[in-house]
């Protein structure tokens, strides 16, 4: 069973990626798995279907193929997350040092996710389940489990237009059932997040031995070959044939049972592509200063300003 897990940094891109890569033959989307059990089981948010997570027949199958229903794991799997998989805890994950209820606990978290991915590809008859998680701990505990093929994507967006989106207020959640809003961070701090976030990911992705880095300004402007290159560097080549649903600058996608994410889950048919580079005239004058100068070491290494380096168009 193979997984391709997105890592990077949240509003880069990640659903619409995911939900082009598991339109590809023999893979199934999954949005982003890490919230499956601390907020989108217990809140009963939205499917990408359409349905909430309770009333959603491929869930359900999933959940009583995994752990015999829902009910049964999701507080427990919610309370373990923050104890065991939060960035803080990444040195231990990484190094193993850590005491005997830490590591008994993770064991525990990741039985879960192992059942729970195993489900999914027997639910969906897919060979390659994709995981939108983003998060870097996630990633190093993921790494843990012995058995898993896990290939890694790690998606880039110029750090000036996450620190954009990251700044809007009051934008709801769609997948929300109670009117919950999006979580906001000041440039500045996101600034330094984002720096540490991609060093993370960088890193953990290096150590695999099928990652690729993409940028998702690349994504939108050469879709096809951003898709087929990246599909390459994870040993995925066969897929790329299934690339029909991808035009030069649009996508034709369908509903899928992706949860959480951006509120693209729950846009299908025949979408364009479009750039959103708002932040050059929106992120304020100030802030768009703050963020280039905590960043320009990665916005040089990514090729957001002078030349883009050759590293950036393939393996990571």
């Amino acid at each position: 069973m193979k997984v391709l897990y997105i890592a990077g940094v949240g509003r880069s891109g990640s659903t619409l990626l995911e939900r082009m890569l598991g339109a590809l033959p023999d893979c199934v989307n999954t949005g982003e798995l890490n919230a499956i059990f601390s907020r989108v089981a217990l809140q009963d948010q939205r499917c990408g279907c359409g349905e909430p997570f309770s009333a959603c027949s491929f869930w359900s199958e999933v959940g009583d193929r995994a752990f015999g229903g829902w009910a049964s794991v999701s507080a427990r799997v919610a309370a373990l997350q923050p104890r065991v998989v939060r960035q803080r805890h990444l040195p231990r994950i990484v190094t193993g040092a850590a005491g005997a209820t830490y590591r008994r606990e993770l064991a525990e978290y990741l039985d879960a996710h192992h059942r729970l991915f195993r489900a999914v590809a027997a639910v969906s008859g897919a060979e390659v389940v994709v995981d939108a998680s983003k998060s870097a701990a996630q990633l190093a505990a993921l790494s843990r489990i012995r058995d898993l093929d896990l290939r890694v994507v790690h998606l880039v967006r110029d750090p000036r237009g996450v620190a954009h989106s990251w700044n809007k207020s009051g934008i709801r959640k769609p997948q929300s059932r109670t009117g919950d809003t999006m979580g906001t961070y000041a440039p500045h701090r996101l600034a330094v997040l984002w720096s540490a976030l991609e060093l993370e990911c960088t890193a953990l992705a290096a150590a695999r031995p099928h990652a690729a880095r993409m940028r998702y300004e690349d994504l939108v402007a050469h879709p096809r070959e951003a898709l087929a290159r990246t599909l390459e560097a994870l040993g995925l080549s066969s897929h790329a044939r299934g690339l029909d649903h991808v035009g030069d600058h649009s996508v034709v996608l369908g509903p899928s049972h992706g949860v959480a994410g951006s509120r693209s889950r729950f846009v299908s048919g025949h979408i364009d592509l479009r750039l959103d580079d708002a932040w050059r005239s929106a992120l304020p004058a100030t802030a768009r200063r703050v963020v280039t100068t905590v960043t320009l070491p990665q916005l040089v290494g990514y090729g957001y300003i002078g030349r883009r380096p050759r590293a950036a168009r393939g393996a990571a």
